[in-house]
């Protein structure tokens, strides 16, 4: 392999743990919350949670 493809694979390999780093550490995007799939929702505006995030929201909200 020339020089050029190690420095490539090294900072591809950087990159990749870098993101599972930070990935542990993230809640899920918002979009994943709902039902419909991210071209449905971006269309219509619509989002159905999905069930188990409804009892989470009703839990928050009796907290507070």
């Amino acid at each position: 392999m020339s020089r050029f493809s190690w420095v490539l694979l090294i900072l591809l390999l950087i990159l990749a743990i870098s993101q599972l780093w930070t990935m542990g550490n993230r809640d899920a995007p918002s979009w994943t919350r709902c039902k419909e799939n991210l071209l449905i929702q971006t269309i219509t505006g619509s989002c159905t949670l999905r069930e188990g995030l409804q009892s989470d929201n009703i839990e928050k909200d009796s907290n507070s």
